[in-house]
């Protein structure tokens, strides 16, 4: 296993095998000569982050919030090209959490999840770039909206 050190100094563990293929060449005196040709890269993994700011939460991955919102983190896995998105935080009446998202090239979306206080929702991921939100919910009974915090920052999540 061979570890890295990313930007802001996040571990990064590859787990996956590098492909390496094995070419000769020609060699002046000599019957042949062999090569390696790296023909694929080493899995990796990247965080997501705000980019117009919220604060951190100090979790692994990094997690981030503004007051009275819950927090949302990030992280892609090259190897099984998924995304997994960490929210929660808020437990006391939430039914449930929306997150809205925005694939590569595509338009925000809605979706509800589950309540809890530390949830994963796991997607597959395109090539391209990811923006993710939050908001914690509690449901509102007939004829009456839902109550829901404000959003969190805006994650963005490089997949590419």
């Amino acid at each position: 296993m061979t570890t890295l050190m990313l930007r802001r100094t996040v571990p990064v563990v590859f787990s996956c095998a590098v492909a390496i293929g094995m070419t000769t060449a020609p060699n002046a005196g000599a019957a042949s000569a062999t090569a390696v040709d790296v023909t694929k890269q080493a899995c990796y993994e990247t965080d997501g982050y705000p980019p117009d700011g919220g604060r951190s939460t100090g979790e692994d991955p990094v997690r981030y919030k503004w007051d009275n919102t819950p927090y949302i983190g990030a992280r892609y896995s090259s190897c099984g090209r998924v995304a997994r998105i960490y929210y929660g935080g808020y437990t006391t009446n939430t039914t449930h959490y929306n997150v809205r998202w925005a694939p590569p090239g595509g338009s925000w979306r809605q979706t509800e999840l589950g309540p809890g206080a530390r949830q994963v929702w796991t997607i597959s991921a395109a090539w391209g770039d990811y923006n993710f939100m939050v908001q914690a919910c509690n449901r509102g009974g007939i004829f009456q909206q839902s109550r829901c915090t404000n959003w969190s920052p805006q994650l963005y999540l490089n997949t590419r």
